[in-house]
């Protein structure tokens, strides 16, 4: 889950500056558009393609579990090697909400009156989206990663699942199966802790963004 949020975040980031800078352009619509399709698709969904493509079809990567059947033990390649596809696919069924709301945020801070008027002093354009388009995005950013980390753990359980990944999410649907109550409230108490750590990590990181906020507080 960590993998797949720094994944998303980071490819929603490139993407929605890059359609955001360009408003109207082609890229803005087929950047917008893939990005809205991607958040309508559900996670499973996006698994079982992923598997047909690169597993079954194309032969690149396995299909599921968290190592192969080797008697030479397990080792780190063949992990991350088993890791690629359900850290991809859970990334993407993010990286849409980090996408669109950048985009949208830079198209809005372009558009303000700083930046026609840096334009028309002659700043040049490197300088006007350092100090006017990716600090403004940033900030409605920072507040999404926080409002989406429990629908990353909502989506590892259907991605585990399809990958057959053993991981907190699959031990969760599995504990609830087998009723094995003891082990659900542990793993439910986890992902509590682990939500309430994403909040938190969203707030320090909005004040770290936007000074303004802690001195608004003091």
């Amino acid at each position: 889950m960590a993998a797949a949020l720094a994944v998303a975040v980071a490819l929603g980031t490139v993407l929605g500056a890059w359609a955001g800078t360009r408003p109207g352009s082609v890229v803005d619509r087929l950047v917008g558009g893939g990005l809205l399709a991607l958040q309508s698709a559900p996670p499973f969904w996006l698994g079982l393609v992923a598997v047909w493509l690169f597993a079954i079809w194309l032969g690149w990567l396995p299909t599921g579990g968290g190592t192969s059947l080797s008697v030479e033990g397990v080792g780190a390649l063949d992990v991350a090697r088993h890791a690629v596809l359900p850290v991809a696919v859970l990334a993407l069924s993010q990286v849409s909400w980090f996408g669109l709301v950048v985009r949208d945020a830079t198209r809005d801070a372009l558009a303000g009156p700083a930046v026609r008027g840096a334009w028309a002093r002659g700043v040049p354009t490197g300088a006007i989206l350092r100090a006017h388009a990716v600090r403004p995005a940033l900030l409605p950013l920072v507040t999404v990663v926080g409002v989406r980390v429990p629908e990353l753990v909502t989506g590892a359980v259907l991605v585990e699942t399809v990958f057959s990944w053993p991981g907190i999410a699959s031990a969760t649907v599995e504990s609830a199966l087998r009723l094995d109550f003891a082990l659900l409230a542990a793993l439910t108490a986890l992902t509590t802790v682990l939500v309430v750590l994403g909040n938190l990590a969203a707030d320090v990181l909005y004040r770290v963004v936007d000074p303004r906020v802690g001195a608004r507080d003091g």
